[in-house]
């Protein structure tokens, strides 16, 4: 077990993990009037050039998505809510989306390696498929051939899929990603939206996220 593991492990929600429950951080959609910022101060969010990154890398206004792979509440903002905002906001350069891992279980946490390992041109079409059929790889007997069976239909080989799933390198990744949106960010449930540097935990309506971009105070 990996030394950054046993860090999330030593933390209150990992340690339910542990213990085998499934662990459910989502919220109900919170609505502007209720989004909270996590300190009165804007947040700054670094981008690396290699994240995944919906729209124009150089829009003038970023939205970070904390999600997991495995909350319903992701997959449907995800299937019914991104592909209007991709319309009116990413595809027209207004803003770019940079979606960040938030594992709530070790499903969510091996689905997101596997997104990791695709080809960066396979990762879209991987991350819209595993939140499509979410509801169907994630209540399988075999949570872990599902996944496998996802990869290859993305271009993966089963061996270089299965490989993936168990690679500590990768998972530690996913891992400190999840720490960072915790600990620096204080994101605290999925799906959580930092956007004009504040952040906004619980489902936002295209209408709401149309309104942060274009006529919140940013």
């Amino acid at each position: 077990m990996s030394k950054l593991w046993v860090i999330v492990l030593g933390t209150a929600v990992a340690a339910v993990v542990a213990a085998g429950l499934y662990l459910n951080l989502t919220s109900t959609d919170a609505g502007i009037s209720q989004a909270m910022a996590s300190d009165p101060d804007a947040l700054v969010v670094e981008v690396a050039a290699d994240e995944h990154i919906i729209g124009d890398p150089n829009a003038p206004v970023t939205i970070v998505e904390y999600a997991s792979l495995t909350c319903p509440h992701c997959a449907a903002f995800h299937t019914e809510i991104l592909p209007e905002v991709k319309k009116q906001l990413l595809d027209t350069g207004k803003a770019r989306l940079v979606y960040r891992d938030f594992p709530l279980d070790q499903l969510a946490l091996r689905a997101s390696a596997l997104v990791r390992c695709a080809l960066p041109l396979q990762r879209p079409a991987m991350l819209s498929l595993l939140f499509q059929t979410q509801a169907t790889w994630a209540r399988s007997q075999d949570p872990m051939g599902a996944l496998t069976q996802i990869g290859r239909g993305v271009g993966m080989s089963e061996a270089a899929a299965n490989a993936c799933l168990q690679d500590q390198t990768v998972l530690d990744k996913v891992i400190a990603q999840r720490l960072e949106g915790e600990q620096k960010y204080k994101v605290a449930s999925t799906p959580s939206f930092i956007i004009g540097g504040k952040l906004y935990g619980g489902g936002l309506s295209v209408e709401q996220m149309v309104e942060l971009v274009t006529k919140g105070d940013l």
